[in-house]
């Protein structure tokens, strides 16, 4: 159980470092939380470095209507401790780009299970959940200690993505599909392959998808 002090103490090293432009700005951009007080992220690093392990103390943070404390949580986690419900619980909150960003890129991805949940969140239609399982796939990608075979399903899956405007995840498949290309020619090749049916798609995302890749390859 992790003491009301330790929380109380932390939060007020946030309350320290406070920026009220920042976090109106975060909500003019429709990043909204409970309770923002616009920290940045390098000063939530520092504090962060305090406390990296703090399994139960990250728990505690997640819980809190911060969102400091839920980015905090993100970056002090261990994640050889982090279960499979509690990545359902911890993504049943990414309610903007942010938080699924810093959770993602900070934790999930590093999570021994995580790619089987981003094919999960990639076969759904929640957005956010979209774009985290892209944003896994690809920090996974770039670890070699993963297997190739892990990745085969994603040419698929990112080929029958949802479509629509309000599926706004066109930088986050052309990142996983970049990194992924990295991993092999035969990959390179797939890659391509992949970028090319996208780019005689109907839907304007996917074709942009598909458009960039081809360029880049060029």
């Amino acid at each position: 159980m992790v003491p009301v002090e330790k929380v109380l103490e932390i939060v007020s090293k946030i309350r320290q470092l406070r920026n009220g432009d920042a976090a109106d700005s975060m909500t003019r951009m429709g990043i909204i939380y409970p309770i923002n007080y616009g920290v940045s992220i390098p000063n939530l690093k520092q504090i962060a470095a305090q406390y990296i392990g703090s399994h139960n103390l990250a728990i505690t943070l997640f819980e809190q209507d911060i969102r400091e404390c839920k980015i905090l949580a993100s970056l002090i986690d261990d994640p050889a401790q982090v279960t499979g419900e509690q990545i359902d619980q911890w993504s049943a909150h990414f309610t903007n780009i942010e938080i699924v960003e810093q959770v993602c890129s900070n934790l999930f991805w590093r999570v021994e299970y995580s790619l089987p949940r981003s094919i999960e969140w990639c076969l759904g239609n929640d957005p956010l959940l979209i774009k985290a399982g892209l944003i896994i796939t690809m920090r996974c990608a770039a670890n070699s200690e993963v297997s190739d075979r892990t990745f085969d399903p994603f040419f698929e899956i990112i080929e029958n993505l949802p479509e629509g405007d309000e599926f706004d995840y066109g930088n986050y498949a052309v990142g996983a599909l970049r990194q992924i290309a990295k991993r092999s020619s035969t990959f390179r090749e797939k890659v391509q392959q992949t970028s090319q049916n996208l780019s005689n798609s109907e839907s304007d995302v996917k074709a942009w998808i598909g458009n960039q890749l081809l360029f880049e390859f060029e």
